[in-house]
């Protein structure tokens, strides 16, 4: 092998004192090296730094490590590091050209070295070291040959004396408790058969062989980890790519909203100049001709007080005629106040959640970890209920998915349909639930293919009271007297309050909505019933004041007619033909009641112009005791009940009377008392009956299909009557004497 030179010498010491001499926490050379479980070797005292509660943790690898009673003391200490620092600082020193003095005599300049013992020796005391029965078998070069070769190989066989038995080296090697030993440990602490030792050299002749097959082991490991290094490098320079590209994308679709946006604003802004520069115009028209009108009438006055004032008998008589003339033409003028302008107001769409507006980042979902919630166990006929999904991942967190959540649910039949599944962008998605036909369904919720825990469940629709609403008193919710109800286009339950000379607007659930009362009259409006035009105008019958009232949902009178023609106004309703208004007349007696002046039904335009009357007292074809309540289905037929007659009759659109509908009796199908009526759109007829105390539903020709409350419902005193716009409709009927309204889902 080549000799090498100072230069080579030096450079492979300062590499070596950089790569393994160098303590990775201060990166200085190692203080008292101490050896981890895991390997890594750091100074006793920076570990310090990194021990809490009896435990050490690598800063290298992280691996946690449990110390002893005496803490980082205890750690092994790592031999090999401190000779490796003790030749390391030879070799440096070993390179000076000053030599030193004799570590024996302390008078002669060092020419030799021993190797073992690491001092420097003159020649004579050279001699003496190798003569001394301790130390002959040291070896002592010639510092020659001590500063090169000695780091060719970078090979350290120091002699390591026994820690038990400082006089004698170690020479064995305990198999048994895995330590070198010496001579005299085999004797005594590690004496056969209790321990099995061997020579030094040999065990680590074995030790070497090992350690060189794992090294092959861990050469292969770590190419492999090179190249997963690589893909991994790879896959973050990915990772960054698609972020840059996703990144830009997300700003290219909210840049290509912000245009469209804006091209919205600037259209929608010259839209409202147009409009206001028109409406501008005309309100300009109109000040030029007020003006002009202002400024001639306002002439002749100053002309002819000027004249009453100032002018003689003379000059008052000679322009009488031209005066008079004048002034009849421009009190004939007609002087119409100016029309209030069109504002164009612009209605901004609202969002109640910003987020997911211009795209969604789906995540993967864990369906062990999703919910079902909100699942109903009963449900009414004509109700419906929302039941909420929650998609969740791995962690429980509520995510977007890549996957498809779908539901379904199992008819009577045992046929399966797909219920729609609306997603509401924030990790939850919507089912609808509809009840619209009595009995039990399964309902079931996939992601995936997988069924969501919770699922499938059974959901009961039936029939029969849904609620009460109301009781006796005059703040929200509170009845006195009720009479009339109809339902809005909303669906809510609008309530004639009577004896609280109000209206009530409550929700078929049951809550407050609104109420008013109608001003601006003598006597306080009394509303009897109501009905809602298809323009949403209330018109409602005035007991108080012997008129039909029309307002708004807010109670801003709007008009008022039938004061010439009504006497007992009752029941009203109005056609979905032509808006025409139909009026009941009775003064609500059975016995000393108004033959003459009631028991028809007038017929008024919507503004109120009267077109004709028909029916009268009595008990034949087209006679009336008792008009009380009526409806009108889609053909403009009216349905009119007779109280006394205890029938209801069906009439014509041309106000003929075609045929009547029950008898006197308390059996399926007849009639006591008939009051309210209200016709579904398929044509079906519900009919409440006073002196019967129920509801009970016909065809459309008068054929009895079914009562729909029961004895226990509790109905006292039926009067109004109307349907609500679910699938099936709900019926909802007022309870005179329990004032309250009793609402009541149906079969189909």
């Amino acid at each position: 092998m080549a000799k090498l030179n100072r230069r080579q010498s030096l450079k492979i010491l300062h590499k070596i004192g950089e790569d393994f001499l160098s303590c990775a926490i201060c990166l200085e050379q190692y203080k008292n090296p101490k050896i981890l479980p895991c390997h890594h070797t750091f100074c006793g005292e920076c570990l310090l730094k990194f021990t809490k509660n009896a435990t050490v943790v690598c800063p290298t690898c992280k691996t946690p490590c449990q110390l002893s009673r005496g803490g980082v003391n205890e750690l092994k200490s790592s031999f090999f590091i401190s000779s490796l620092l003790d030749i390391f600082s030879q070799g440096i020193s070993g390179h000076d050209d000053i030599h030193g003095v004799c570590e024996g005599c302390e008078g002669s300049d060092a020419s030799h070295r021993c190797v073992d013992c690491c001092l420097d020796f003159c020649q004579s005391c050279t001699m003496i070291h190798k003569t001394v029965q301790t130390t002959r078998n040291h070896k002592v070069l010639v510092h020659s040959d001590h500063h090169e070769p000695r780091f060719a190989n970078i090979r350290f066989d120091q002699k390591v004396y026994c820690s038990n038995h400082p006089e004698n080296m170690v020479k064995f090697y305990c198999d048994t408790c895995q330590i070198p030993v010496c001579l005299e440990c085999t004797v005594v602490e590690h004496r056969y058969p209790r321990c099995s030792h061997r020579k030094l050299q040999d065990a680590a002749d074995d030790y070497i062989k090992k350690l060189r097959e794992m090294l092959t082991e861990l050469r292969v490991k770590e190419a492999k980890s090179r190249a997963y290094k690589s893909v991994a490098g790879d896959n973050r320079d990915k990772l960054r790519k698609y972020c840059r590209e996703e990144k830009q994308k997300i700003k290219g679709k909210a840049d290509e909203i912000i245009r469209m946006i804006r091209r919205e604003q600037h259209r929608l802004v010259e839209e409202l100049t147009e409009k206001y520069d028109a409406e501008l115009k005309t309100a300009e028209i109109q000040v030029h001709d007020m003006e002009f009108k202002h400024g001639n009438i306002s002439s002749v006055c100053s002309y002819i007080e000027a004249m009453i004032s100032h002018g003689s008998a003379t000059h008052l008589l000679s322009s009488k005629e031209e005066v008079l003339n004048r002034i009849d033409k421009l009190t004939k003028t007609e002087t119409k106040a100016p029309k209030p302008p069109e504002i164009v107001k612009f209605k901004a769409k609202s969002s109640n959640n910003e987020s997911g507006m211009l795209g969604l980042l789906p995540s993967k979902v864990s369906v062990p970890h999703c919910s079902v919630e909100n699942i109903p166990r009963k449900l009414f006929t004509g109700g419906s209920v929302d039941v909420i999904i929650k998609t969740r991942d791995s962690a429980g967190k509520l995510v977007i998915p890549f996957e498809e959540v779908m539901a379904k649910v199992a008819k009577r039949e045992g046929s399966w349909t797909d219920l729609s599944v609306f997603d509401n962008g924030d990790g939850t998605h919507r089912v609808t639930v509809h009840g619209r036909v009595e009995g039990t369904y399964r309902v079931t919720v996939t992601i995936a293919g997988q069924v969501v825990p919770g699922t499938p469940f059974d959901v009961s629709i039936t029939t029969g009271l849904v609620t009460d609403i109301g009781k006796f008193g005059i703040v929200e919710c509170q009845f006195s007297g009720p009479m009339g109800v109809v339902a809005n286009r909303h669906g809510d339950l609008v309530t004639c309050d009577t004896n609280n000379n109000r209206v009530q607007i409550i929700d078929k659930d049951g809550n407050y909505k609104s109420a008013f009362t109608v001003t601006l009259f003598k006597n306080p409006v009394k509303p009897y019933c109501i009905a809602i035009s298809a323009e949403e105008e209330y018109f409602m019958t005035d007991r108080g004041n012997n008129r039909v009232v029309v307002s708004d949902e807010n109670g801003q009178l709007h008009r008022y007619f039938g004061q010439a023609e009504l006497k007992y106004p009752h029941g009203i309703a109005i056609s979905p033909l032509d808006g025409s208004v139909y009026v009941t007349d009775w003064d609500g007696k059975t016995a000393g009641t108004d033959k003459e002046k009631s028991h028809c039904v007038r017929k008024f335009t919507p503004d109120g112009q009267h077109i004709k009357s028909f029916g009268k007292y009595g008990t034949k074809r087209g006679h009336f005791r008792g008009p009380a309540y009526l409806a009108i289905n889609g053909l403009g037929m009216a349905f009119v009940s007779d109280y006394d007659n205890n029938r209801v009759w069906m009439i014509s659109a041309d106000c003929e009377f075609l045929s009547s509908i029950g008898s006197g009796g308390s059996e399926d199908g007849h009639l006591r008392g008939p009051l309210g009526v209200a016709i579904d759109w398929r044509g079906y007829m519900y009919i409440a009956e006073l002196k019967n105390g129920r509801v009970q539903k016909f065809t459309n020709n008068g054929r009895y299909v079914c009562r729909i409350d029961t004895d226990k419902d509790g109905l006292n005193s039926p009067h109004g009557i109307t349907l609500t716009n679910d699938v099936p409709c709900r019926v909802a009927v007022v309870d005179n004497y329990n004032n309250c309204i009793k609402v009541f889902a149906q079969k189909w």
